[in-house]
């Protein structure tokens, strides 16, 4: 069973089950949840929920990709014959097309705070980031990302541009993904520079002396954890923020590039076409496309 918007887009089917057997489908501002499927990445909701009863729900195919940080109590998560708890400090990452049982654990108050994310390049990103499976995070600065989520949180409800909900939210992803659970210690240092600042012109010996390991090293883990060089994995950084700067039609190609670290236009051309297969010219005219039909379906 699929659903289809007023624009026909098609939306697989995806719903909730509650304790008691009842699906609930996503139907709230479907026609807007659709449109916004136009963007490449942009927060749509987000909520600050206090619980005190055990009830649960199972997402089912999930429809966007959800954070969810623990602010008080223990959340568990089912998923795929493994549960993972998740409690006060850590954040609950549910994937794409999820299929996730979530209930209360324990008896404390159990407060969270979710942002759920969308978007026509949420898939390529996710995967990017390491986020195309369910992730449970050990967060070393809590406060931050509540900050961070708040932030992104207040500026949906106060409808701010979706360059700057896009921006915010792609931070906090890149953040997030350095802290992933399935990469060793020893990556670590790098990786927060990377997403910290991905136009940073580090060297391979340079990134290898940050972390403490020899350069042959460096690539042998780069190429085990993401299956590229530690020099292609910066690209990809770089080209995934280049496609969110092109959505602005304010900012030029050439200021694209000097923003994302290319010497030149040209060579962010070149490298953006070898990524996404077309030019930044053409995949930003696509973008236009795709927004202007949205508006006008």
């Amino acid at each position: 069973m699929t659903k289809t918007g007023r624009n026909q887009a098609v939306v697989p089917e995806s719903y909730d089950i509650w304790e008691e057997g009842q699906k609930s489908y996503i139907r709230r501002k479907e026609w807007n949840l659709i449109s916004k499927k136009m963007l490449p990445l942009v927060p749509y909701r987000a909520t600050d929920v206090s619980r005190t009863d055990k009830r649960w729900f199972r997402h089912i195919n999930y429809h966007s990709l959800a954070v969810e940080l623990i602010i008080t109590g223990k959340m568990e998560y089912q998923n795929d014959n493994c549960t993972m708890i998740a409690s006060a400090g850590m954040l609950y990452i549910v994937s794409l097309g999820s299929n996730v049982r979530m209930v209360k654990s324990g008896d404390e108050v159990r407060r969270k705070l979710t942002l759920l994310v969308t978007g026509s390049c949420l898939g390529s990103i996710s995967a990017a980031l390491g986020f195309d499976k369910d992730q449970l995070l050990q967060l070393p600065d809590p406060p931050l990302v509540e900050r961070m989520m708040q932030e992104i949180a207040l500026g949906i409800g106060e409808q701010k541009p979706d360059e700057y909900l896009s921006c915010k939210t792609y931070e906090l992803l890149l953040y997030l993904s350095s802290l992933r659970n399935d990469l060793p210690q020893a990556l670590r240092p790098v990786l927060n520079a990377m997403t910290q600042n991905p136009v940073n012109r580090l060297s391979v010996p340079d990134m290898a002396k940050l972390c403490g390991i020899s350069e042959s090293t460096l690539r042998r883990m780069f190429h085990h954890h993401f299956g590229v060089s530690p020099q292609e994995y910066r690209k990809k950084l770089r080209l995934t923020m280049g496609m969110e700067l092109l959505r602005n039609p304010s900012i030029s190609i050439k200021e694209v590039a000097a923003r994302c670290g290319f010497e030149s236009p040209l060579r962010f051309s070149l490298a953006f076409k070898a990524h996404t297969g077309v030019s930044p010219q053409v995949w930003r005219k696509r973008q236009w496309n795709k927004a202007k039909s949205a508006k006008g379906s």
